[in-house]
């Protein structure tokens, strides 16, 4: 994996992050600390998107390291 790869899924990953930030941010301030079921759900999705990217990261070093054996 090259550079440019690595620090590609590192500006996704932190693009993917910071919108989860200040979504929760936003939300908290619009209403407090009590949010709904589909307002978590969201948020929930948002992490869940980050933790794809780290999967995705994950399987393609794997495959690239398994592949220099």
């Amino acid at each position: 994996m090259d550079n440019t790869q690595i620090r590609r899924y590192l500006h996704d990953l932190n693009n993917a992050l910071n919108a989860v930030k200040i979504n929760a941010y936003l939300l908290r301030r619009l209403h407090g600390e009590t949010l709904d079921a589909q307002t978590m759900d969201s948020l929930d999705a948002g992490l869940l998107d980050a933790e794809r990217l780290v999967l995705r990261f994950q399987e393609q070093i794997h495959a690239e390291s398994s592949g220099r054996d």
